[in-house]
């Protein structure tokens, strides 16, 4: 059976040397992975028309008793190319895409994440270098995943007074729960959970890139979502903190 969808590489790898194994989002296929035979080969009709970040059309043939497919054709529909030159950008969209491709099961038909994933990318052509908008796609993509994580209000006990940050809890947790269970946290001011909370809550990241922050405000902003990141998904750190170092040249 043929498929033709549209896709975006998530990831590339080598299966020979003119051979490449990609893994794709699509729209209503959800994350499949095809062999594209002979991909680098000088007369290949799969040169030029994939490449990371760009929308293709992707038409394979599906396999049921094996998961690799066979891609038969793909042409790019959307280039953005803005990520050949800012190497900023590139570096958050890189980070961003090992969140999708880790947190999405294989097969799974998803076309509203594919939709979610397509927007962000959009918007990392304008905004990708700036360290807000990465905490805002990753506040975006936790809240369609249902892992959103709560704040302004404890999630133990309630209450709205002397919280703090806790990755493991998912959230805001107040001192005293904090200190009777023996949980990590990290201190911050009431703002903090203000700012995540607009944050999270807005549908585009101007406002996000917009904040002021201190440099102490930053390192708590990332450090809860590094933790927080690497509890709900697994996500080793070291590609988010490639990403914001990236940016702080």
């Amino acid at each position: 059976m043929i498929i033709r969808t549209a896709a975006i590489p998530l990831a590339c790898f080598p299966y020979s040397s003119t051979s490449r194994i990609v893994h794709w989002l699509t729209r209503y296929q959800g994350k499949v992975s095809t062999l594209l035979k002979g991909a680098l080969r000088p007369r290949s009709p799969f040169l030029g028309e994939y490449d990371l970040f760009c929308t293709s059309e992707l038409l394979y043939y599906e396999k049921r008793v094996n998961t690799l497919h066979a891609a038969k054709e793909c042409a790019i529909l959307r280039r953005r190319d803005r990520f050949r030159t800012d190497w900023r950008a590139m570096q958050t969209v890189s980070y961003l895409s090992a969140v999708i491709d880790r947190t999405t099961p294989d097969e799974a038909p998803m076309p509203e994440l594919f939709g979610l994933y397509e927007e962000l990318l959009d918007l990392a052509e304008s905004y990708g270098g700036h360290p807000a908008f990465l905490i805002w796609s990753e506040l975006r993509i936790c809240g369609h995943l249902g892992h959103a994580p709560r704040f302004g209000r404890c999630m133990l006990c309630g209450t709205e007074e002397n919280l703090r940050l806790c990755a493991v809890q998912g959230g805001s947790i107040c001192a005293a729960c904090s200190r009777s269970r023996r949980l990590a946290v990290i201190d911050c001011t009431p703002d903090m959970h203000v700012i995540l909370q607009r944050w999270q809550q807005a549908a585009l990241p101007s406002g996000a890139v917009k904040t002021r922050l201190s440099g102490k405000q930053s390192v708590i902003l990332n450090t809860f979502m590094e933790s927080f990141m690497t509890h709900q998904f697994g996500m080793p750190p070291d590609a988010r903190r490639a990403a914001i170092e990236t940016m702080s040249l």
